[in-house]
């Protein structure tokens, strides 16, 4: 860009040399003309000298005419030049702010890359702390799922198991195996507040099927078509305990309500009175 710029000022300085020297010829054509015609006044008859002199003005005219016209090209191109190279100098302050921005974003996405490698450095510390963090949740939710409400125990289990096989194999990737982890946590967790009803297996009686119903983990009941007798899981003593006085109709209304087959409406579940 400096030599460009070098160039631009040398070609400026020779236009406007040659405007001088054209404008200096003209002035020097003009004093030539002049003395001529003077001098071939001296000579002649009044006269003829008259009309000498008006010749000799005539072509002084005509030429200081093509002398302004020399001067005024070279004022265009001298103009002409002056345009160009401010623009050039406009163009050259324009590219080095563009230069200066894209260093700007440059520089930031050098910092960029250096977090990102900075942080793909410490993946495999914190994939080292995740396996052994992932297998205590999943003894743990193993462990408190067995000392629960013993309901959908099956379903539960399989669930923790197939959470288990995800962190033994290593096809998996840590993320996933994670998810996994965190989903088997939230299905446990929504179900301390949800309430639901299916049929089951008689826990006493494998033979016979029952209406199970459970209120988050407050209360877990079933109540048996046969007799339509109902037992409530005690969990101190782990087992089940014979309802007495049992509102059956109000059972079978919380059955409807749990399954979506009749509107919400308050339901009657049957509670142990805290010592």
């Amino acid at each position: 860009m400096k030599v460009k710029r070098k160039n631009r000022d040398n070609n400026m300085n020779q236009t406007w040399k040659d405007t001088m020297l054209i404008k200096s010829n003209a002035r020097r054509a003009m004093l030539a003309c002049a003395a001529a015609a003077l001098a071939v006044t001296a000579a002649m008859p009044a006269q003829a000298q008259l009309e000498s002199a008006l010749s000799a003005a005539r072509q002084s005219t005509a030429s200081s005419a093509a002398a302004q016209r020399q001067v005024n090209e070279a004022d265009d191109v001298a103009g002409s030049a002056v345009r160009e190279y401010r623009a050039v100098l406009q163009q050259l302050d324009n590219t080095k702010l563009f230069v200066a921005q894209q260093q700007i974003f440059l520089d930031s996405q050098t910092s960029e890359i250096n977090s990102v490698r900075n942080q793909l450095g410490t993946v495999e510390q914190i994939k080292q702390g995740m396996s052994p963090m992932m297998l205590r949740m999943t003894v743990e939710l193993e462990d408190s799922i067995r000392a629960d409400v013993p309901f959908r125990l099956t379903e539960r289990l399989a669930r923790v198991q197939r959470v288990q096989a995800a962190l033994a194999n290593p096809a998996v990737s840590p993320a996933e195996q994670y998810r996994q982890v965190l989903n088997a946590y939230k299905i446990e967790a929504t179900y301390g507040y949800s309430t639901e009803s299916y049929q089951g297996v008689h826990p006493e009686e494998p033979g016979n099927v029952v209406d199970f119903i459970r209120f988050g983990r407050t209360s877990y009941i079933f109540l048996d078509k046969r007799d339509d007798s109902a037992k409530r899981y005690d969990m101190g003593s782990g087992s089940w305990v014979q309802l007495d006085e049992v509102d059956t109709r109000q059972l079978r209304q919380t059955i409807r309500v749990a399954r979506e087959q009749a509107a919400p409406e308050v339901i009657y579940a049957p509670v142990m009175a805290a010592n």
